[in-house]
């Protein structure tokens, strides 16, 4: 290709590309403001996985809606005061203003707590015996009247549910319609808290939507501070290794516009992103100051050249072609990722593809340019390097041998590698909406929804046959210690033995009102109108780790699987958000094995074709085949499992392995085509390329410690992980490739 006319242009107008390129990238940046981040893990599978479409189908039958939970703290819950402050925060205009709109207007369908139960016994009119109430609808201040209320059926049954056993503490309910703007109604909620007068009570806003809608504002803030740290820490890198300020302007401008670029686009075409794509941040910042790197130590080589346009055209032709066909199979690797079925990992590979494909035309625009403009120069000291080259090329068959071995020993231990997707490694662990989530967790069962769905013919379930199957079914699952919640368990309260004419009446009270459950509320009942279908809820423990979490759930379902009901009946899987966790936890294994054999293929094929030989091609696999096979010693050495964050690794270091690879082969093949032997090219590839691939690695590595900042357990695994294998992939393309470089049947 004759780069000549864009190295003329670009050596005779710098000034006007320079504007140029920058007016665009602030255009086109602009738009990074539309982004915001989605933290529902469900989004991590695909609509047809059958969790997915039983939940959706609960969903549809049951009305399910999300709820948000005031957590309520207090020496005693029955205390007046404290019944009052949950009344004026139950009842406040600012939450459900519009009653009985059902959540069309306000977003709210109802609000359920201890208070408002009180007042309705309070409101009943009075009855001899003590039975009834006073006829006001307001908390009474008589504690002993309070006493006597809560000890009614209708109150002692709410029990586990909006308040505990020893009464310190209890909840506040609010049932979200499907239609609510769950950030509108958050605010609402946190206001209506903090303007309830007086603070007999600790209350606090939490429950699944309000831990998500924290994690997303606590992602977005980092995705702002990680840029930050990032710029400073790359920056400083880049000073220790230049001494100057124009190396690291040089380094850093072309970079900033790329990452600009973008998040401008995905503005524009994809703006919700996910708790992985703050990584993007970083990995940019990381990856696009290596190609700046490239070009800047390069313009400094070729310092000897006078003619700036001879210059700028070698530059290109060289180092240019190394970047392009670098930054084909790095784009490769990330765009791997998109054949996930997992929606978050598909928009966090085309981010990434994106973004190296901006930092390709920054740095290939504005690095010659500022590099040209400020005049930069370097000197460099070749000496260490000498001498690293001649160690390698001594010991040879040593490096060769101590690479395969401990390849060998990563992976025998690839059996103990393990996968897990928890909301803890997700979110930092200091925000009160967690804490108060595991809390509530602990004193009233299970945080998240999950459901079993019984299906009968019509009427089937008024049959006693019916909820004996049904009751006998969960009486075998609480045996292996999970906790259920039913319409058996309600109907074996009146009766053990049932008759048809009591289950009906009594579905009948089930069926088309507000039924509260922990972390969610069926809007419709528990029953169908048909009387035909109804939902277990099964209630897990929040925070258990993924084996034993998936361990219940399997054991759910075995039993679910052989129980027999009558009527044409069956019982579902279970489903719901644990289960859904449990769902994606099973398909990370496969699909990080499925897109890094799709990449490796590409990528091989890509490098075969851009250097016209099939050994060449092979060769510069080597150090990604290294790395990978080294990959679950890394896992089992740090304790890191498989997670939504760490799937992309595979994929991601063989982008960034690749890129290693391809340096030290163009620049082996550049000096051999010069003339020189193979072992002088391969010593002045070490030497020089060498040297800026230590740099370039050093930058990325710096670009990722800046996740550290984030304190969320899961990206820090994920940074531990790049900034591992981004190293040893540094070595092996600097130590290992250049030795079958040197072997006899590489011509």
């Amino acid at each position: 290709m004759n780069v000549r006319p864009i190295a003329k242009f670009l050596v005779k107008r710098p000034r006007i590309v320079l504007l140029i390129f920058t007016i665009i990238t602030i255009i086109i940046g602009t738009q990074a403001t539309n982004i915001y981040m989605e933290s529902d893990l469900a989004s991590f599978l695909p609509s047809d996985e059958p969790t997915i479409q039983l939940w959706n189908k609960i969903d549809k039958e049951f009305q399910i809606g999300s709820i948000i939970i005031i957590y309520v703290e207090a020496d005693d819950i029955r205390d007046p005061e404290v019944l009052k402050e949950m009344d004026r925060v139950s009842s406040s205009p600012k939450l459900n203003k519009y009653e009985n709109d059902e959540g069309i207007i306000d977003g709210i369908y109802s609000v359920n707590s201890l208070a408002s139960y009180i007042k309705k016994e309070n409101a009943k009119p009075y009855i001899i015996g003590g039975l009834g109430g006073t006829g006001k609808n307001e908390i009474p201040d008589d504690e002993n009247l309070i006493s006597n209320y809560m000890s009614r059926y209708t109150i002692q049954g709410l029990k586990g549910t909006l308040f505990t056993n020893t009464y310190d503490i209890a909840v506040i309910l609010l049932q979200l319609a499907d239609n609510a703007n769950y950030d509108d109604i958050l605010n609402r909620t946190k206001s209506a808290i903090d303007h309830r007068g007086t603070f007999y009570s600790e209350m606090t806003v939490t429950g699944t939507t309000a831990m998500q809608k924290a994690i997303q504002n606590a992602s977005m803030e980092y995705f702002r501070i990680i840029f930050i740290v990032a710029v400073i820490l790359v920056a400083a890198v880049l000073f220790i290794f230049h001494r100057n300020f124009k190396g690291v302007l040089i380094a850093l401008l072309p970079t900033a516009c790329a990452i600009a670029l973008t998040f401008g686009v995905l503005g524009i075409i994809q703006p919700e992103l996910t708790i992985i794509s703050v990584a993007i941040v970083a990995l940019l910042l990381g990856l696009g100051v290596d190609y700046s790197i490239h070009i800047m130590n390069r313009y400094a080589e070729e310092n000897s050249q006078n003619n700036e346009i001879l210059k700028m055209e070698k530059i290109l032709k060289s180092t240019g072609k190394a970047i392009l066909l670098s930054t084909i199979t790095t784009m490769i690797g990330f765009a791997s990722l998109m054949i996930s079925s997992m929606s978050p990992v598909v928009i966090f590979g085309f981010g990434c593809a994106l973004g190296i494909f901006f930092c390709f035309i920054s740095s290939i625009i504005l690095a010659p340019i500022l590099s040209l403009l400020l005049k930069f120069k370097k000197e460099e000291k070749m000496i260490t390097w000498g001498k690293i080259t001649i160690i390698i090329l001594n010991n040879k068959k040593r490096i060769i041998v101590i690479a395969i071995f401990f390849a060998f020993m990563s992976l025998l231990v690839l059996p103990q590698t393990e996968t897990d997707v928890n909301y803890f490694n997700l979110a930092p662990p200091d925000i009160p909406e967690l804490e108060k989530l595991l809390e509530y967790s602990d004193n009233f069962g299970g945080a998240n929804f999950n459901a079993i769905l019984i299906e009968t013919e019509p009427q089937g379930l008024t049959y006693p046959e019916t909820i004996d199957a049904i009751y006998n079914m969960e009486t075998e699952m609480r045996s292996e210690g999970v906790d259920l919640f039913s319409i058996a368990d309600e109907l074996k309260k009146i009766n053990d033995i049932l008759k048809r004419d009591e289950i009906i009446e009594r579905l009948g009270d089930l069926a088309g009102v507000d039924t509260i459950i922990f972390d969610t509320i069926a809007e419709g009942g528990l029953v169908d109108e048909y009387f035909s279908k109804t939902i277990i809820l099964v209630y897990i423990p929040f925070g258990i780790d993924m084996v034993e979490t998936e361990k219940m759930i399997n054991k759910i379902n075995k039993i679910s699987s052989k129980t027999i009901i009558p009527h044409n009946g069956y019982a579902s899987q279970i489903t719901g958000q644990d289960a859904i966790n449990v769902a994606i936890n099973k398909k990370l294994t496969d699909e990080q094995t499925r897109s890094m054999i799709i990449a490796l293929l590409l990528v091989l094929a890509a490098l075969i074709l851009i250097f016209n030989s099939s050994i060449y091609g092979f060769l510069t696999m080597i150090p990604v085949a290294f790395v990978l096979m080294w990959e679950p010693g890394f896992l089992v050495a740090f304790n890191i499992p498989l997670s939504v964050l760490t799937i992309s690794i595979a994929s991601i270091m063989i982008g960034i392995g690749i890129d290693y690879g391809v340096h030290i082969t163009h620049r082996v093949k550049e000096e051999m085509n010069k003339g020189l032997s193979k072992s002088e090219s391969t010593k002045i590839a070490i030497q020089k390329t060498g040297f800026s691939l230590v740099e370039a690695a050093c930058t990325t590595i710096a670009g990722i410690v800046a996740i550290y900042i984030t304190n969320i357990q899961g990206l820090q695994q994920f940074a531990l992980l790049i900034i591992l294998m981004t190293a040893f992939s540094c070595i092996a393309a600097a130590l290992i490739l250049p030795v079958f470089y040197d072997l006899k049947f590489v011509k």
